[in-house]
């Protein structure tokens, strides 16, 4: 996929223009131990509504996104350091960078062939102890994407191995026309 032709030519559907309608009851709900002391990895962050919400909120944060045009408008709606954008690939992961990972729209761009990994590259950016905060984009059964739906069955096999399942819940807000189809998980590195 070339995300930055996707941009250029301002085909991007998953684009909405705020931050992810499930954020304010995960952060609510996870509470203080989940988003640790470190900081917030946002990646596919795309024009970085998600990572401004959580900066807003005092939390150290960095969006990634593959994307040098999405990081670009996302640095002209951004005032201040935090959050702070990287222009990378998640697949290249730094040793225990981040605390916590807030996954929204990245594991349902890429094609699920890779999603092991994913998992791979999430397990290496958190220590022992660090948390993925995902919001899963869930339609089992349909072709095509991005983006790709998954079921909670693969989402159990592919992260029982690495990471501990804290909480699942289905948000009780979504963006329109998601509504039912996004599921909340909260998992623990192993």
């Amino acid at each position: 996929m070339n995300w930055n032709k996707r941009y250029a030519q301002g085909d991007t559907p998953w684009e909405k223009g705020s931050a992810a309608p499930p954020l304010q009851e995960i952060v609510a709900r996870a509470g203080k131990e989940v988003w640790g002391e470190g900081a917030v990895l946002v990646p596919g962050c795309g024009f970085g509504h998600d990572a401004r919400w959580l900066a807003d909120r005092g939390m150290d944060t960095v969006g990634l996104d593959i994307s040098s045009l999405a990081l670009q408008s996302a640095r002209e709606r951004t005032e201040g350091e935090n959050p702070g954008f990287e222009c990378g690939d998640f697949f290249n992961a730094r040793e225990g960078a981040y605390s916590t990972i807030f996954e929204h729209t990245c594991f349902c761009a890429i094609d699920p062939s890779e999603r092991k990994n994913y998992v791979t590259a999430a397990a290496q950016w958190l220590p022992v102890g660090g948390h993925l905060v995902a919001v899963f984009f869930l339609e089992p059964g349909r072709e095509g994407g991005p983006p790709f739906g998954v079921s909670k069955l693969e989402l159990d096999e592919l992260f029982r191995e690495e990471f501990e399942l804290l909480d699942e819940w289905l948000p009780a807000a979504s963006y329109p026309g998601r509504e039912g189809r996004e599921w909340v998980r909260i998992l623990r590195k192993r």
